[in-house]
Formats: structure tokens, C-alpha cells, sequence
């Protein structure tokens, strides 16, 4: 069988793009292993994308949302969390993509090469693939621009002969690294984030191995949970690291989730920074098949690629920051991140031309560039910024209606895309509803 597209890794990323094409009538063929176990906190805006997906709360795999506390640089930690396993999520996920006519391989990808025009594959299992589409969706692989190395170990306990923990999630801090765990019935995930052992000795710094008994002697409330629990499962490591590849997307090869950005678990949203990038790729590999040109949505792939890694990269730095009185890991750590932002600058407001997605296609177009949003900004309330600039240093008695005649839009919507002009320091004066007597 021949295929348009072939999809190597299968997490969610890998199968949201593979689904959504196969959706859209393309012949695509999944490639990966099974998941690894593993427990994932979602947000709410996780839980909507998958909903969308089709996983809502009726798929019977994320928790109804729990409780998450815990203490962090000296204060409390309050708020929600939905809970799933990760090879629930995966597997949900795959069999959602081979509903949409996907041909789905258990196996691993042992080679790929351009070869006459395809990309050319083999399989562990003698099987050879081709496709003149790739998207590598394989994780953490190749050059990398990255962050403190990082690596998280997890492992599933399940309590015996005790009183269950109550449902929910924790985050607290020790002097190695971080820790998060889960509750839920008698089963306990507990999961530690902290630097690896380097090359040089150091005594301090204590083996992956030990890293969950040694938090739970610094954390009464990991040693409450773990009281009572036994081991089910291997102990699980990955790296936690914030990571963003150097090898680009091509006209014939794309990269998705944690293959194109990864984020350090701390600043939250991976899930939904996979989900999010999986279905902009579909959206961009479905214009590649269309035999659009593919530089627009190349351009715009890797802009938001880079926007949404140095968000995360700031979020991590800022949360590091905030413990760095505990020991030399949370400094380190914190300035090992700061080290990858650019310094700050001040930056007037401009226009720019950029690649922006309207009508499910990939165009050229004048944005607002702020230093805030650095990709640009093509539109608020479905109103073009810029036209509407345009309007208003034009005419010398503007009004918002005669905006809204201007740009042939509402005039609530042309009100609120005036207030962020007038935010951004781009329109500073204050306009009238309508013209005097109007």
C-alpha cells in the first residue's frame, strides 16, 4: 500500500497529526511503540483540546478534576488538575487515528532516507514504508538548543493494607530538585525532578535511584503518602529538560510535539503545547498536500514553535527563581535558563510582513510586531489591525463607527481592537462613539 504521509512516533502528538490527515483524506501510515506508563497533569485548556479530539469526560480516561496543593517558595499551592495516564492518552489517541482510516504500525523505525523523491523507511519487523511526506514525531532526538539538563523519574506505588490517600495532586520543593505526585483510589505516582549525576564526583549529588526516597525525607507529606505503599511498576525516567531542535521543518519533512520543542515540566502545558503544534502541522502538511507553497507555513510553524519554547523557558526560569534560596540546584538551574532568553529590550510597535493561518490557509500579511508579541499580531476580534491603523492616523476625526464602516466590522469588535492598540501605545487618543450630532 502506498502512503501520502508517514508519521514516525505515535504519543499523542504523532497521532493527532496522523488522525487529522487520514481525516482529511490522506493515506497515512503510524509508526511507534507502545507508550511507557506514566501519570500527566492537564489543564483546563489540555482537557478542552482533547475533548475536541473526541477524549471528553464521557472516554472514561481523565479523572474528574482534583484538588492540587502543596507549598511552594514558602507559600501554598491551591487549583485544579485533571488527571490521566500517559499510555491511556496514547493508546486513546491511536485508536482515535485508526478510526480515521490510519494504517497504524506497532513496530520501530530503523531507518529513513530520501531516496527518488520519497522518503524511504525500514521497519524492525522487515516492513518498508515510503511516503513523500515525513513527520518525525519521535521525542527528544537530534541537535538541540537547550536548558539545564534535567531528568524526571517517576514510579507508580500501590498502597496495601492502609487507608487510601485522598484523591489529588501535590508540587513541593526539596534542596535537590522538585517533586509532583499523584493520588487516586490506592494507586500513587510519584514523580521528582532533578539534575543527573555529571561527569565530575560530587557527593551531594545523589543517584536517580534514590531521588523519591530522598524527597519523602525531606517532604512529611510524600512520606504520609508513600506509608503503607508498595512498588508497582519499574522505576520510569525522561528527560524534563526544555529543549528546542535545530533541525527544522522541511517542504517534505515536519516535526511535531517534543521532536520540535519540549518544555521543562515545571512551566506546565506540554500536553497542550503537543496537541496545539500536532493540529497547526496537520493544518500545514494538508496545504503541502494541496501543493501549496509551503514557505508561509514553514515560516509561520517555526515562529510559534519558537514563541511558545522561550515562553516556557521564561516561565521555568521565573519558578526556579523563586526557590533559589534553598540550594545551589534552584540558582543553577534558574540562571542556566535565564542565560537562554535574549535581554531585554525595548522595541517600538511596527509592521511587519509575517505568515499568518485564515480560512485554513497560510498567507503573507501586515501584523503589528510588539515586543510583547513577537511573532506579530494580524488581528483582534476578527479585526485587521492594521487596516484599522491605517484608519486612524488617516482620518482626523475618527470615530469608532466610522471605523467599523472602515473595516467592515461590528462596532464591538472594532472597539475592543482599539483598546489594544491604545494598550500597546499604538493609538493614543480616545475616540468618540460617533461624530458630533451623529
Amino acid at each position: 500500500m502506498s502512503h501520502d504521509v508517514l508519521v514516525v512516533g505515535a504519543g499523542p502528538a504523532g497521532s493527532v497529526v496522523a488522525g487529522r490527515l487520514a481525516a482529511a483524506g490522506a493515506r497515512v501510515v503510524l509508526v511507534g511503540p507502545p507508550a511507557r506508563m506514566g501519570w500527566e497533569g492537564l489543564s483546563k485548556r489540555s482537557v478542552a483540546l482533547l475533548a475536541e479530539e473526541g477524549l471528553d469526560s464521557s472516554a472514561g480516561i481523565i479523572d474528574a478534576p482534583l484538588p492540587r496543593s502543596g507549598e511552594w517558595a514558602g507559600r501554598p499551592v491551591e487549583g485544579l488538575e485533571w488527571l490521566v495516564e500517559r499510555r491511556a492518552l496514547a493508546e486513546a489517541l491511536r485508536f482515535r487515528a485508526r478510526a480515521a482510516g490510519v494504517d497504524d504500525r506497532r513496530d520501530t523505525l530503523t531507518s529513513l532516507e530520501w531516496e527518488r523523491g520519497k522518503w524511504r523507511g525500514g521497519l524492525r519487523g522487515g516492513d518498508r514504508l515510503a511516503a513523500p511526506l515525513a513527520i518525525e514525531a519521535r521525542g527528544r532526538r537530534g541537535p538541540e538548543r537547550h536548558g539545564p539538563l534535567l531528568l524526571a523519574v517517576g514510579r507508580q506505588f500501590r498502597r496495601v493494607g492502609s487507608a487510601a490517600v485522598q484523591p489529588g495532586t501535590r508540587i513541593h520543593a526539596a534542596d535537590f530538585g522538585w517533586c509532583w505526585w499523584a493520588a487516586r483510589g490506592d494507586a500513587l505516582w510519584v514523580q521528582v525532578v532533578g539534575q543527573p549525576r555529571s561527569g565530575r564526583a560530587d557527593p551531594a549529588m545523589r543517584p536517580p535511584a534514590a531521588w523519591i526516597a530522598a524527597a519523602a525525607a525531606q517532604i512529611p507529606a510524600l512520606a504520609q503518602a508513600l506509608a503503607g505503599a508498595m512498588p508497582d511498576g519499574d522505576l520510569v525516567a525522561r528527560p524534563a529538560h526544555a529543549r528546542l531542535s535545530l533541525r527544522p521543518s522541511g517542504a517534505t519533512r515536519w516535526c511535531v510535539g517534543d521532536a520540535a520543542f519540549a518544555l521543562d515540566p515545571l512551566s506546565g502545558q506540554g500536553v497542550y503545547e503537543a496537541l496545539r503544534g500536532a493540529r497547526l502541522v496537520a493544518t500545514a502538511v494538508q496545504s503541502a498536500l494541496r501543493g501549496d507553497d509551503a514557505r508561509p507555513a514553514l515560516r509561520f510553524v517555526a515562529l510559534r514553535q519558537e514563541e511558545a519554547w522561550a515562553g516556557g523557558v521564561r516561565a521555568a526560569a521565573a519558578f526556579y527563581r523563586e526557590n533559589a534560596g534553598r540550594g545551589g540546584f534552584w540558582p543553577d538551574t534558574a540562571a542556566a535558563y535565564e542565560r537562554l532568553l535574549p535581554p531585554t529590550a525595548t522595541v517600538a510597535p511596527r509592521v511587519e510582513r509575517r505568515p499568518v493561518l485564515c480560512d485554513g490557509l497560510f498567507q503573507e500579511r501586515e501584523v503589528i510586531v510588539t515586543a510583547q508579541h513577537p511573532r506579530g499580531v494580524w488581528h483582534v476580534a476578527d479585526v485587521p489591525l492594521v487596516l484599522l491603523k491605517g484608519y486612524l492616523e488617516s482620518s482626523p476625526h475618527a470615530t469608532v463607527t466610522g471605523a467599523a464602516a472602515a473595516v467592515h466590522r461590528p462596532e464591538a469588535a472594532v472597539a475592543a481592537a482599539i483598546h489594544w492598540l491604545q494598550q500597546t501605545g499604538i493609538a493614543a487618543r480616545r475616540l468618540r462613539r460617533s461624530a458630533p450630532g451623529g
